[in-house]
């Protein structure tokens, strides 16, 4: 792990820990593991190096992986599939169309734009994609459920969620100290699948980004979300450009997150959905499973 973020272990409940990866910052994702059988790992992070952390911490505890899932198919949250060879690796199967889809020799150097400071460890960068599974809750732990949402934050985006624990294992439906990106999903429905989630009343959030926190989490990325909703509306009622609305953007709670960059992407994406127009980084998975990408930002 030489260079690499530091990684913090956090038990969330028992039998629950969180991986939290850096600061949450573009490529650093969590990862949490359920040691309850089946011993489940909730997403793998960006690198090999980084899931062999994940491994280490299932080591210290006595544990093998025998479940992985990948929340949604963003590279900083699968890219440690490999790790768990052998392991059955399953995900949304509008998340494993969209993995699919991406995969390819072109594939690295777009990474390493994305994420330039991983860009010496992303050459060659490929990942196993996850096997398909709709009824993901019938293959987990015992009082865990899986929540699927499509075209929130990606194509399929899944919560998993204990409620023994009220422990919201969020995936990147959630960030916190991390300005959000939504290139790949639409803004209208991941704020209402916000709603879904603030109703659980979760006690403890992990988010795919930043520390573990409790629900105000979700309350500060909605209201967020409702900014960027109002500020495309304004860009559309006053026929402004995107940059206009973002140069004068009042984030609120999220004034002084990470990547704040974002904020004129989202609003992109937001006016896009607006005016019924294909916005450069949207996805479409048809019904026969193809995943046809406009544009590959694949982290976040």
């Amino acid at each position: 792990m030489d260079g690499l973020p530091p990684r913090r272990e956090t038990e969330l409940a028992d039998g629950v820990v969180a991986l939290v990866h850096g600061d949450g910052g573009g490529g650093m994702s969590n990862a949490a593991l359920l040691l309850r059988e089946p011993v489940t790992v909730v997403d793998t992070m960006l690198l090999p190096e980084m899931a062999l952390g994940i491994r280490a911490a299932l080591a210290r505890r006595g544990r093998d992986a025998a479940l992985v899932v990948n929340t949604h198919n963003h590279a900083d949250h699968i890219g440690g599939n490999a790790v768990f060879a052998g392991v059955r690796t399953i995900a949304h199967p509008r998340t494993v169309a969209s993995t699919k889809a991406m995969l390819g020799p072109h594939l690295p150097d777009l990474l390493s734009q994305v994420m330039p400071r991983f860009a010496p460890r992303l050459a060659g960068w490929d990942t196993p994609p996850a096997e398909p599974v709709r009824a993901l809750a019938d293959e987990l732990p015992d009082g865990v459920e899986a929540l699927a949402f499509e075209d929130a934050h990606s194509a399929a985006d899944v919560a998993l969620w204990l409620p023994g624990d009220r422990v919201l294992l969020a995936g990147d439906l959630c960030f916190t100290g991390v300005t959000p990106l939504a290139v790949h999903g639409r803004i209208g429905r991941w704020r209402a699948a916000l709603d879904e989630l603030i109703a659980l009343r979760p006690r403890t959030v992990l988010p795919g980004h930043g520390p573990p926190t409790g629900p105000e989490a979700l309350h500060a990325l909605a209201d967020y979300l409702d900014r960027v909703l109002a500020a495309a509306d304004e860009a559309r009622a006053e026929g402004l450009p995107a940059e206009t609305v973002a140069g004068r953007f009042d984030a609120g709670a999220a004034a002084g997150w990470l990547e704040p960059g974002r904020t004129l992407v989202n609003i992109k994406v937001a006016l896009s959905e607006k005016n019924s127009t294909p916005f450069q980084g949207e996805h479409h998975v048809g019904t026969d499973g193809a995943t046809h990408h406009r544009g590959r930002l694949l982290e976040g």
